[in-house]
């Protein structure tokens, strides 16, 4: 009984990490403010307001007004555009 226990929660676990994403880098370049950040790992960055993105790779960054990547989003900034707006964080994919 106890084998079966110990099997099922060692199945889960291993369910549970084949379900969830590895986290990525975005492949490029990404200039925030004059910062630039060589392939950025996907994740929310805080930032200072205006703020000017330059995207050169290969993912969506998005701009937020507040901090955390919360409140509206003030700029989308494709691959290979550039864009100056207000924000207090940004989300690269």
């Amino acid at each position: 009984m106890r084998r079966q226990i110990i099997g099922a929660v060692m199945l889960a676990a291993a369910g549970t990490f084949a379900l969830t994403a590895p986290a990525e880098a975005a492949t490029g370049l990404l200039v925030v403010n004059g910062v630039p950040h060589q392939n950025p790992q996907r994740g929310c960055y805080p930032t200072s307001s205006p703020v000017t993105v330059h995207n050169r790779t290969n993912t969506v960054v998005l701009v937020h007004a507040a901090a955390n990547c919360q409140g509206p989003v003030t700029a989308e900034v494709e691959p290979g555009r550039s864009a100056t707006t207000f924000g207090a964080s940004y989300f690269v994919f």
